[in-house]
């Protein structure tokens, strides 16, 4: 029985130094990607008068980055804001009750000493009627007029393509007095913050969460600096073929300091990877 021991004891030694050899920190390829990326078109076709940014540029959520020709819709937003503002039609309704009524005061007055017939009575009291359904009607005109600017508005916004992010413009697809059918106009990038994707082996899976924080190291070829980054997304379904699942991860990139694009690596604390499970890895 001691002979067995002493032979089984080296080959336990053995196999433990061999897993520990196949044992590394979690080191994985990845890849760094813009957080947003948006080609942005117009939501009426036209021809385009103008593009205010070129490739490269940085842009600010709410800048005017591109206008359509909106000549025709201008002229009628115009059009509409005048006939908003005019005030008229009401003013002169308001002076036809304002007469009947004070015609029925005089009649009721008259009426009540019996100097009036009833029947002068009720054609006042009938045309002050009228007269407060034609105010109405005016104030209701107005208020159409007011609607129908704010849809003209609506409608040369349309015309006016503006950027819904922070970030860099990637590509510029058409020039000004080009034709556009819902085509992109422009690409923008969102930089800060970036993102990194990352394929994971099924080993690990379950080890890593959202929330956690891991650090990735650009492929720059100057420097190994490394970024704290937090995971924000981890694959519920594993892909089959592969036996890998997707980890996603971001991290702030202030002044777009770092480009997107580059390949890194990223490393979790705490966590170990089989080299052999590494072997199929993209």
């Amino acid at each position: 029985m001691y002979k067995d021991f002493a032979f089984s004891l080296p080959i336990a030694l053995f196999a433990g130094e061999l897993l520990a050899q196949t044992q590394e920190p979690a080191q994985l390829n990845c890849r760094i990607e813009p957080s947003v990326v948006v080609e942005m078109s117009s939501a009426v076709e036209g021809v385009i008068s103008e593009v205010l940014v070129d490739k490269n540029d940085a842009v600010k959520k709410g800048d005017v980055v591109a206008r359509l020709d909106a000549s025709l819709e201008a002229a009628t937003a115009e059009l509409r804001r005048v006939q908003a503002e005019l005030n008229s039609d009401v003013q002169a309704q308001q002076l036809a009750l304002e007469f009947s009524s004070r015609s029925l005061a005089r009649v009721k007055d008259l009426y009540e000493k019996k100097a009036a017939s009833f029947s002068e009575l009720d054609k006042l009291k009938t045309e002050q009627a009228i007269a407060q359904q034609q105010l109405q009607q005016a104030l209701d005109r107005k208020r159409q007029a007011e609607l129908e600017h704010k849809r003209a508005l609506a409608d040369l916004q349309r015309r006016t393509l503006i950027s819904p992010i922070d970030g860099v413009v990637v590509e510029r697809f058409k020039e000004p007095g080009e034709h556009i059918d819902f085509e992109p106009v422009l690409k923008l990038a969102q930089l800060d913050p970036l993102r990194v994707e990352v394929f994971a082996p099924a080993s690990i899976y379950g080890k890593v969460k959202a929330g956690m924080r891991a650090s990735v190291v650009p492929d720059l070829g100057v420097g190994d600096r490394s970024y704290s980054a937090e995971v924000i997304l981890v694959d519920q379904v594993i892909d089959g073929p592969s036996n890998t699942f997707g980890i996603r991860l971001a991290f702030p990139n202030p002044g777009n300091r770092l480009p997107s694009g580059l390949k890194c690596r990223v490393s979790f604390d705490g966590l170990t990877l089989n080299l052999l499970d590494t072997r199929s890895l993209p």
